[in-house]
Protein backbone atom coordinates (compact mmCIF):
# COMPACT_ATOMS: atom_id res chain seq x y z
CA UNK A 1 0.00 0.00 0.00
CA UNK A 2 1.50 3.22 -1.01
CA UNK A 3 2.45 5.64 2.04
CA UNK A 4 1.11 9.45 1.45
CA UNK A 5 2.46 12.38 3.62
CA UNK A 6 0.01 12.71 6.97
CA UNK A 7 1.26 16.55 7.30
CA UNK A 8 -0.09 16.31 11.14
CA UNK A 9 2.88 14.16 11.81
CA UNK A 10 5.52 16.44 10.30
CA UNK A 11 6.61 19.00 12.90
CA UNK A 12 4.94 22.71 12.31
CA UNK A 13 6.72 25.21 10.20
CA UNK A 14 6.83 27.00 13.99
CA UNK A 15 8.27 24.36 15.63
CA UNK A 16 10.97 23.83 12.36
CA UNK A 17 11.83 27.67 13.06
CA UNK A 18 11.99 27.39 16.45
CA UNK A 19 14.79 25.09 15.77
CA UNK A 20 16.44 27.21 13.33
CA UNK A 21 16.46 30.37 15.92
CA UNK A 22 18.01 28.38 18.87
CA UNK A 23 20.62 26.46 16.20
CA UNK A 24 21.38 30.59 15.44
CA UNK A 25 21.52 30.61 19.36
CA UNK A 26 24.63 28.84 19.52
CA UNK A 27 27.00 31.05 17.43
CA UNK A 28 29.15 29.43 15.07
CA UNK A 29 29.52 25.75 15.35
CA UNK A 30 32.98 25.74 14.44
CA UNK A 31 34.72 21.98 14.10
CA UNK A 32 34.92 21.11 17.77
CA UNK A 33 33.99 24.63 19.47
CA UNK A 34 31.61 24.89 22.46
CA UNK A 35 28.83 25.94 20.12
CA UNK A 36 28.88 22.98 17.87
CA UNK A 37 29.68 20.48 21.29
CA UNK A 38 25.99 22.00 22.65
CA UNK A 39 24.47 21.49 19.48
CA UNK A 40 25.50 17.94 19.13
CA UNK A 41 24.62 17.41 22.91
CA UNK A 42 20.84 19.17 22.38
CA UNK A 43 20.33 16.74 18.88
CA UNK A 44 20.94 13.42 20.97
CA UNK A 45 18.47 14.93 23.11
CA UNK A 46 15.85 15.80 21.42
CA UNK A 47 16.17 12.37 19.30
CA UNK A 48 16.05 10.61 22.47
CA UNK A 49 12.80 12.50 23.33
CA UNK A 50 11.87 10.85 20.31
CA UNK A 51 12.36 6.98 21.93
CA UNK A 52 15.66 6.83 19.23
CA UNK A 53 18.70 5.15 20.35
CA UNK A 54 21.64 7.21 19.53
CA UNK A 55 25.41 6.76 19.15
CA UNK A 56 28.71 8.75 18.99
CA UNK A 57 32.04 8.40 17.38
CA UNK A 58 34.39 10.32 19.25
CA UNK A 59 37.28 11.84 16.91
CA UNK A 60 40.58 13.44 17.80
CA UNK A 61 42.02 16.28 15.36
CA UNK A 62 44.01 19.38 15.78
CA UNK A 63 41.59 22.64 16.47
CA UNK A 64 42.82 26.08 15.46
CA UNK A 65 41.04 28.68 16.95
CA UNK A 66 41.34 32.77 16.12
CA UNK A 67 41.27 35.16 18.94
CA UNK A 68 42.49 38.54 17.66
CA UNK A 69 43.20 40.08 14.03
CA UNK A 70 43.88 42.98 12.86
CA UNK A 71 46.14 44.87 10.05
CA UNK A 72 47.82 48.45 10.19
CA UNK A 73 50.16 49.88 7.89
CA UNK A 74 53.65 51.43 9.57
CA UNK A 75 54.61 54.71 8.57
CA UNK A 76 58.38 56.12 8.20
CA UNK A 77 57.44 58.19 11.92
CA UNK A 78 56.46 54.38 13.14
CA UNK A 79 53.00 55.42 13.90
CA UNK A 80 50.33 53.27 12.62
CA UNK A 81 47.24 53.19 10.91
CA UNK A 82 44.78 50.28 11.19
CA UNK A 83 43.25 49.23 7.95
CA UNK A 84 39.73 46.73 8.24
CA UNK A 85 40.40 43.29 7.63
CA UNK A 86 37.45 41.28 5.83
CA UNK A 87 38.49 38.09 8.35
CA UNK A 88 40.86 35.47 9.54
CA UNK A 89 42.12 32.39 6.84
CA UNK A 90 41.15 29.30 9.18
CA UNK A 91 43.46 27.45 10.16
CA UNK A 92 46.32 29.41 8.73
CA UNK A 93 48.51 30.28 11.23
CA UNK A 94 49.04 32.52 14.21
CA UNK A 95 51.59 35.52 15.32
CA UNK A 96 52.65 36.73 18.76
CA UNK A 97 50.50 38.78 20.72
CA UNK A 98 52.44 41.83 18.94
CA UNK A 99 52.07 40.53 15.36
CA UNK A 100 54.66 40.37 12.64
CA UNK A 101 55.66 43.97 11.08
CA UNK A 102 57.82 43.47 7.85
CA UNK A 103 58.19 45.03 4.15
CA UNK A 104 54.79 44.37 1.93
CA UNK A 105 55.69 42.41 -1.13
CA UNK A 106 53.22 41.96 -4.06
CA UNK A 107 52.78 38.99 -5.26
CA UNK A 108 50.23 39.01 -8.03
CA UNK A 109 47.36 37.25 -8.29
CA UNK A 110 46.14 33.72 -6.52
CA UNK A 111 47.30 31.32 -6.04
CA UNK A 112 51.07 33.85 -5.91
CA UNK A 113 54.72 33.81 -6.73
CA UNK A 114 56.34 34.13 -3.60
CA UNK A 115 60.08 33.96 -4.85
CA UNK A 116 60.30 37.33 -3.00
CA UNK A 117 58.38 36.82 0.10
CA UNK A 118 61.14 35.80 2.57
CA UNK A 119 60.89 38.04 5.69
CA UNK A 120 57.94 40.00 4.02
CA UNK A 121 54.48 40.22 4.16
CA UNK A 122 52.76 39.09 1.15
CA UNK A 123 50.07 40.76 -0.75
CA UNK A 124 47.59 38.17 -3.21
CA UNK A 125 44.85 39.09 -4.94
CA UNK A 126 41.98 36.75 -5.51
CA UNK A 127 39.75 36.90 -8.28
CA UNK A 128 36.04 35.63 -7.91
CA UNK A 129 35.63 34.57 -11.99
CA UNK A 130 32.85 34.05 -13.61
CA UNK A 131 33.09 30.34 -14.80
CA UNK A 132 30.97 28.51 -16.80
CA UNK A 133 28.36 26.38 -15.12
CA UNK A 134 28.71 23.38 -17.76
CA UNK A 135 32.17 23.16 -16.41
CA UNK A 136 30.52 22.05 -12.74
CA UNK A 137 27.12 20.96 -13.72
CA UNK A 138 24.82 18.84 -15.70
CA UNK A 139 21.72 19.42 -15.40
CA UNK A 140 18.57 16.49 -15.34
CA UNK A 141 15.83 18.28 -15.13
CA UNK A 142 14.09 21.05 -13.64
CA UNK A 143 11.02 22.37 -11.51
CA UNK A 144 9.59 24.13 -12.55
CA UNK A 145 10.35 23.10 -16.16
CA UNK A 146 11.67 26.46 -16.92
CA UNK A 147 14.18 27.01 -14.39
CA UNK A 148 17.43 26.87 -15.52
CA UNK A 149 21.37 27.35 -13.75
CA UNK A 150 22.89 30.50 -15.32
CA UNK A 151 25.14 30.11 -18.34
CA UNK A 152 28.24 31.83 -16.23
CA UNK A 153 28.80 30.69 -12.31
CA UNK A 154 30.90 33.04 -9.43
CA UNK A 155 31.30 31.72 -5.92
CA UNK A 156 33.48 32.66 -2.94
CA UNK A 157 34.03 29.19 -2.03
CA UNK A 158 35.17 27.72 -4.79
CA UNK A 159 36.80 31.43 -5.69
CA UNK A 160 39.26 30.42 -2.52
CA UNK A 161 40.29 26.87 -3.27
CA UNK A 162 40.83 27.65 -6.84
CA UNK A 163 42.39 31.26 -6.69
CA UNK A 164 43.61 31.40 -3.10
CA UNK A 165 46.93 31.82 -1.99
CA UNK A 166 49.33 28.56 -1.42
CA UNK A 167 50.03 29.26 2.10
CA UNK A 168 52.21 25.94 2.06
CA UNK A 169 54.09 27.97 -0.56
CA UNK A 170 54.54 31.23 1.02
CA UNK A 171 55.55 29.16 4.05
CA UNK A 172 58.44 27.86 2.27
CA UNK A 173 59.46 30.66 0.36
CA UNK A 174 59.71 32.48 4.22
CA UNK A 175 56.63 34.98 3.84
CA UNK A 176 55.87 36.14 7.72
CA UNK A 177 52.52 36.58 6.58
CA UNK A 178 49.87 36.60 3.80
CA UNK A 179 47.11 39.19 3.29
CA UNK A 180 44.23 38.24 0.78
CA UNK A 181 42.75 40.55 -1.13
CA UNK A 182 39.01 39.59 -2.03
CA UNK A 183 39.52 41.86 -5.57
CA UNK A 184 35.97 41.19 -7.31
CA UNK A 185 33.59 41.22 -4.45
CA UNK A 186 31.17 43.78 -3.12
CA UNK A 187 32.87 44.78 0.64
CA UNK A 188 29.18 43.50 2.28
CA UNK A 189 30.37 40.19 0.54
CA UNK A 190 33.79 39.81 1.41
CA UNK A 191 32.94 40.34 5.02
CA UNK A 192 33.73 37.51 7.53
CA UNK A 193 33.71 34.56 4.59
CA UNK A 194 35.33 31.82 6.75
CA UNK A 195 37.17 30.85 3.77
CA UNK A 196 39.06 28.25 2.61
CA UNK A 197 37.40 25.68 5.11
CA UNK A 198 39.24 22.82 3.14
CA UNK A 199 43.17 22.98 4.45
CA UNK A 200 44.44 21.60 7.26
CA UNK A 201 46.33 23.01 10.03
CA UNK A 202 49.27 25.57 7.92
CA UNK A 203 51.74 27.74 9.21
CA UNK A 204 51.63 31.03 7.68
CA UNK A 205 49.38 33.63 9.54
CA UNK A 206 46.67 35.29 6.93
CA UNK A 207 44.07 37.65 6.62
CA UNK A 208 41.58 38.70 4.44
CA UNK A 209 40.75 42.08 3.23
CA UNK A 210 38.04 44.07 0.98
CA UNK A 211 38.87 45.04 -2.31
CA UNK A 212 39.12 49.14 -0.70
CA UNK A 213 42.19 48.15 1.69
CA UNK A 214 43.52 46.15 -1.20
CA UNK A 215 43.85 48.35 -3.84
CA UNK A 216 45.67 50.46 -1.21
CA UNK A 217 47.86 47.78 -0.02
CA UNK A 218 48.66 46.82 -3.78
CA UNK A 219 49.91 50.34 -4.11
CA UNK A 220 52.45 50.69 -0.67
CA UNK A 221 53.60 47.24 -1.57
CA UNK A 222 55.02 48.60 -4.42
CA UNK A 223 56.17 51.42 -3.02
CA UNK A 224 57.73 48.77 -0.19
CA UNK A 225 55.61 50.17 2.69
CA UNK A 226 55.68 48.06 6.34
CA UNK A 227 52.49 46.84 7.70
CA UNK A 228 51.97 44.82 11.05
CA UNK A 229 49.50 41.34 10.17
CA UNK A 230 48.51 40.47 13.87
CA UNK A 231 46.86 36.85 14.22
CA UNK A 232 46.23 34.91 17.58
CA UNK A 233 44.62 32.36 18.14
CA UNK A 234 44.55 28.44 20.31
CA UNK A 235 46.26 25.41 19.06
CA UNK A 236 44.89 22.59 20.71
CA UNK A 237 46.31 19.32 19.80
CA UNK A 238 43.75 15.89 20.48
CA UNK A 239 41.00 18.43 20.60
CA UNK A 240 37.62 15.97 20.36
CA UNK A 241 34.62 16.03 18.01
CA UNK A 242 31.77 13.61 18.00
CA UNK A 243 29.83 12.07 14.82
CA UNK A 244 26.08 11.70 16.32
CA UNK A 245 23.98 8.61 14.44
CA UNK A 246 20.78 7.42 15.41
CA UNK A 247 18.87 3.87 13.84
CA UNK A 248 15.44 3.89 13.36
CA UNK A 249 14.53 -0.13 12.84
CA UNK A 250 12.23 -1.07 9.88
CA UNK A 251 10.62 -4.51 9.24
CA UNK A 252 12.97 -5.94 6.83
CA UNK A 253 16.65 -5.46 8.41
CA UNK A 254 18.26 -6.21 5.32
CA UNK A 255 17.64 -2.83 3.58
CA UNK A 256 18.37 0.65 4.72
CA UNK A 257 18.36 4.46 4.10
CA UNK A 258 20.81 6.42 5.07
CA UNK A 259 19.62 10.12 5.94
CA UNK A 260 22.80 12.66 6.73
CA UNK A 261 24.03 15.90 7.06
CA UNK A 262 26.82 17.64 8.75
CA UNK A 263 26.86 19.43 12.16
CA UNK A 264 29.70 21.95 11.80
CA UNK A 265 29.18 25.65 9.86
CA UNK A 266 29.71 28.99 10.59
CA UNK A 267 25.91 30.87 10.63
CA UNK A 268 22.13 30.14 9.76
CA UNK A 269 22.51 28.15 6.94
CA UNK A 270 25.88 26.17 7.64
CA UNK A 271 24.58 24.31 8.43
CA UNK A 272 20.79 23.37 10.01
CA UNK A 273 20.20 20.27 7.51
CA UNK A 274 20.01 18.57 11.46
CA UNK A 275 16.74 20.23 11.35
CA UNK A 276 15.55 18.52 8.11
CA UNK A 277 16.96 15.04 9.72
CA UNK A 278 15.09 15.96 13.28
CA UNK A 279 11.91 16.97 11.36
CA UNK A 280 12.22 13.88 9.47
CA UNK A 281 12.93 11.26 12.80
CA UNK A 282 10.27 12.97 14.90
CA UNK A 283 7.62 12.09 11.32
CA UNK A 284 8.88 8.53 11.28
CA UNK A 285 9.33 7.65 14.75
CA UNK A 286 5.54 8.31 15.34
CA UNK A 287 4.58 5.73 12.55
CA UNK A 288 4.22 2.11 14.03
CA UNK A 289 6.77 -0.09 12.88
CA UNK A 290 5.16 -2.08 10.43
CA UNK A 291 4.59 0.98 8.46
CA UNK A 292 8.57 1.49 7.81
CA UNK A 293 9.76 -1.30 5.86
CA UNK A 294 13.44 -0.62 5.32
CA UNK A 295 15.75 0.76 8.44
CA UNK A 296 16.41 4.76 8.53
CA UNK A 297 19.84 5.62 9.90
CA UNK A 298 20.09 9.27 10.65
CA UNK A 299 24.05 10.44 10.41
CA UNK A 300 25.26 14.19 11.92
CA UNK A 301 28.62 14.14 11.02
CA UNK A 302 31.13 15.90 12.58
CA UNK A 303 34.66 18.01 9.98
CA UNK A 304 32.87 18.93 7.19
CA UNK A 305 34.68 22.38 8.20
CA UNK A 306 37.72 20.38 8.71
CA UNK A 307 38.06 17.62 5.45
CA UNK A 308 41.98 16.85 5.71
CA UNK A 309 41.33 15.71 9.34
CA UNK A 310 38.53 13.91 9.12
CA UNK A 311 37.47 12.42 5.53
CA UNK A 312 39.50 9.44 4.55
CA UNK A 313 38.79 10.24 0.49
CA UNK A 314 36.10 12.95 -0.16
CA UNK A 315 33.30 14.27 2.45
CA UNK A 316 33.81 14.00 6.41
CA UNK A 317 30.64 11.28 5.77
CA UNK A 318 33.37 9.10 3.88
CA UNK A 319 34.65 8.61 8.18
CA UNK A 320 31.43 7.15 9.18
CA UNK A 321 30.88 4.96 6.08
CA UNK A 322 34.34 3.42 6.95
CA UNK A 323 33.45 3.09 10.37
CA UNK A 324 30.04 1.93 10.23
CA UNK A 325 29.72 -0.81 7.26
CA UNK A 326 27.27 -2.66 8.92
CA UNK A 327 24.57 -0.03 8.34
CA UNK A 328 25.25 0.22 4.42
CA UNK A 329 27.32 -1.64 2.84
CA UNK A 330 25.37 -5.43 2.19
CA UNK A 331 28.16 -8.08 2.61
CA UNK A 332 27.86 -10.94 4.88
CA UNK A 333 24.71 -9.75 7.83
CA UNK A 334 24.92 -6.01 7.16
CA UNK A 335 22.12 -4.16 6.05
CA UNK A 336 22.48 -3.15 2.45
CA UNK A 337 21.71 0.69 1.82
CA UNK A 338 18.86 1.20 -1.10
CA UNK A 339 18.92 5.04 -1.11
CA UNK A 340 21.27 8.21 0.33
CA UNK A 341 19.51 11.26 1.35
CA UNK A 342 21.40 14.67 1.93
CA UNK A 343 20.04 17.59 3.08
CA UNK A 344 22.24 20.77 3.54
CA UNK A 345 21.39 24.34 3.34
CA UNK A 346 17.91 24.56 4.41
CA UNK A 347 15.62 27.70 3.42
CA UNK A 348 17.92 30.00 1.65
CA UNK A 349 16.74 33.24 0.19
CA UNK A 350 19.36 34.76 -2.84
CA UNK A 351 21.30 37.77 -2.47
CA UNK A 352 24.14 38.69 -4.97
CA UNK A 353 26.40 40.86 -5.78
CA UNK A 354 24.92 43.49 -8.54
CA UNK A 355 26.29 46.54 -10.54
CA UNK A 356 25.10 49.62 -8.80
CA UNK A 357 26.77 52.62 -10.99
CA UNK A 358 30.23 52.64 -10.97
CA UNK A 359 30.23 50.23 -7.67
CA UNK A 360 29.03 46.52 -6.86
CA UNK A 361 26.16 46.58 -4.33
CA UNK A 362 25.49 43.16 -1.97
CA UNK A 363 21.33 42.06 -1.51
CA UNK A 364 18.91 40.28 -1.94
CA UNK A 365 17.10 39.79 -5.28
CA UNK A 366 14.02 38.64 -3.77
CA UNK A 367 13.93 35.09 -4.93
CA UNK A 368 14.32 31.93 -3.69
CA UNK A 369 18.18 30.42 -3.99
CA UNK A 370 17.98 27.74 -6.40
CA UNK A 371 18.27 24.18 -5.05
CA UNK A 372 20.89 22.62 -6.41
CA UNK A 373 19.91 18.83 -5.77
CA UNK A 374 22.06 15.63 -7.24
CA UNK A 375 20.20 12.49 -7.89
CA UNK A 376 22.26 9.57 -8.62
CA UNK A 377 19.98 8.20 -11.10
CA UNK A 378 17.04 8.97 -13.68
CA UNK A 379 15.07 6.63 -11.05
CA UNK A 380 15.96 8.93 -8.18
CA UNK A 381 15.33 12.01 -10.08
CA UNK A 382 11.39 11.00 -10.96
CA UNK A 383 11.05 10.32 -7.50
CA UNK A 384 12.59 13.44 -6.43
CA UNK A 385 10.69 15.55 -8.77
CA UNK A 386 6.97 13.72 -7.73
CA UNK A 387 8.18 14.96 -4.08
CA UNK A 388 8.35 18.65 -5.21
CA UNK A 389 4.72 18.47 -6.82
CA UNK A 390 2.36 20.55 -5.02
CA UNK A 391 4.92 23.04 -4.05
CA UNK A 392 4.25 26.96 -3.32
CA UNK A 393 7.92 27.75 -2.52
CA UNK A 394 10.18 25.95 -5.19
CA UNK A 395 13.17 26.33 -7.51
CA UNK A 396 14.51 23.21 -8.19
CA UNK A 397 17.37 22.37 -10.66
CA UNK A 398 18.33 18.36 -10.34
CA UNK A 399 22.44 17.70 -11.50
CA UNK A 400 23.99 14.41 -12.61
CA UNK A 401 27.18 14.76 -11.32
CA UNK A 402 30.29 15.53 -13.12
CA UNK A 403 33.66 14.04 -13.16
CA UNK A 404 34.88 14.37 -9.43
CA UNK A 405 32.45 17.42 -8.71
CA UNK A 406 29.97 16.68 -6.07
CA UNK A 407 30.09 18.85 -3.83
CA UNK A 408 28.54 18.32 0.21
CA UNK A 409 27.92 15.42 1.85
CA UNK A 410 26.15 13.06 -0.06
CA UNK A 411 29.40 12.63 -2.69
CA UNK A 412 30.47 10.00 0.04
CA UNK A 413 27.05 8.20 -0.42
CA UNK A 414 27.64 8.41 -4.04
CA UNK A 415 30.93 6.78 -4.43
CA UNK A 416 29.74 3.86 -1.65
CA UNK A 417 27.54 2.91 -4.75
CA UNK A 418 24.00 4.24 -3.01
CA UNK A 419 21.32 5.87 -4.69
CA UNK A 420 20.97 9.35 -4.02
CA UNK A 421 19.53 12.79 -3.54
CA UNK A 422 21.55 15.46 -2.17
CA UNK A 423 19.95 19.16 -1.30
CA UNK A 424 23.29 21.30 -1.59
CA UNK A 425 22.57 25.20 -2.60
CA UNK A 426 25.07 27.51 -2.82
CA UNK A 427 24.39 30.70 -1.42
CA UNK A 428 26.98 33.85 -1.61
CA UNK A 429 26.47 34.21 1.74
CA UNK A 430 26.94 30.05 2.79
CA UNK A 431 30.54 30.72 5.20
CA UNK A 432 29.82 33.92 5.77
CA UNK A 433 29.73 35.11 9.77
CA UNK A 434 27.62 37.71 9.18
CA UNK A 435 25.60 39.97 12.41
CA UNK A 436 22.50 37.41 13.69
CA UNK A 437 23.93 34.34 12.00
CA UNK A 438 22.28 35.33 8.76
CA UNK A 439 18.46 34.55 9.41
CA UNK A 440 17.58 37.28 7.50
CA UNK A 441 18.45 35.07 4.47
CA UNK A 442 16.45 32.16 5.61
CA UNK A 443 12.86 31.43 4.71
CA UNK A 444 10.73 29.29 7.52
CA UNK A 445 8.31 28.36 5.06
CA UNK A 446 10.52 27.58 2.24
CA UNK A 447 12.37 25.46 4.08
CA UNK A 448 9.21 23.54 5.87
CA UNK A 449 8.70 22.73 2.49
CA UNK A 450 12.02 20.91 1.59
CA UNK A 451 11.85 19.30 4.29
CA UNK A 452 8.30 18.22 3.65
CA UNK A 453 9.58 17.18 -0.04
CA UNK A 454 12.34 14.90 1.93
CA UNK A 455 10.06 13.01 4.23
CA UNK A 456 7.50 12.86 0.62
CA UNK A 457 10.70 11.29 -0.83
CA UNK A 458 11.59 8.81 1.69
CA UNK A 459 8.21 7.25 1.88
CA UNK A 460 8.62 6.77 -1.72
CA UNK A 461 11.91 5.28 -1.95
CA UNK A 462 10.57 3.17 1.04
CA UNK A 463 7.48 1.91 -1.51
CA UNK A 464 9.84 1.48 -4.32
CA UNK A 465 11.30 -2.47 -4.56
CA UNK A 466 15.05 -2.53 -4.54
CA UNK A 467 15.77 -2.81 -8.14
CA UNK A 468 13.56 0.18 -9.67
CA UNK A 469 15.34 2.15 -7.28
CA UNK A 470 18.92 1.21 -9.36
CA UNK A 471 22.21 1.50 -9.26
CA UNK A 472 24.51 5.19 -8.90
CA UNK A 473 24.88 6.46 -12.65
CA UNK A 474 28.51 7.02 -13.43
CA UNK A 475 29.49 10.83 -13.38
CA UNK A 476 29.67 12.61 -17.41
CA UNK A 477 33.18 13.18 -18.13
CA UNK A 478 34.47 16.85 -18.08
CA UNK A 479 37.62 18.48 -18.37
CA UNK A 480 36.85 19.98 -14.24
CA UNK A 481 38.26 16.22 -13.61
CA UNK A 482 41.60 17.49 -13.99
CA UNK A 483 41.31 20.36 -12.39
CA UNK A 484 39.64 19.61 -9.13
CA UNK A 485 41.08 16.79 -7.89
CA UNK A 486 39.10 14.95 -4.20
Amino acid sequence: MKQTLDIDKLPSEQEVWAWQQRLDSYGPRLTGNAAHRQMIDDLEAELRQMGLQTHRDRHSFTRWEAKQWALSVVGEDGREEELPVAFYYPYSGSTSPEGVTAELVYCGKGPGKFREAAGKIAVVEVGSPRLPSALFCKRRSSYPPEERIPRLLSNSVVSSVLRGPKLEQAAAAGALGVICIWSELSEANAEAQYLPFTTGPQQCPALWVGKTAGRRLKQLAQQGARARLLLTADREEGAESDTLYAVLPGTDKRESIIINTHTDGPNACEENGAIGLLAMARYFSSLPMEERKRTLVFAFVTGHFQIPQFGIHGQATTRWLHDHPELWDGKGAHAKAVAGLTLEHLGCLEWKDRQSGDDIAYGSTGRLDMELVYTGNQAMDELYLQAVEGRTKVRSVTLRPKSTVYFGEGQPLYKAGIPTVSLIPAPDYLCAIGEAGGLDKLDAGFMHEQIASFVKLALAIDDTPTEALGEPQAPVMGIIGLLVKE
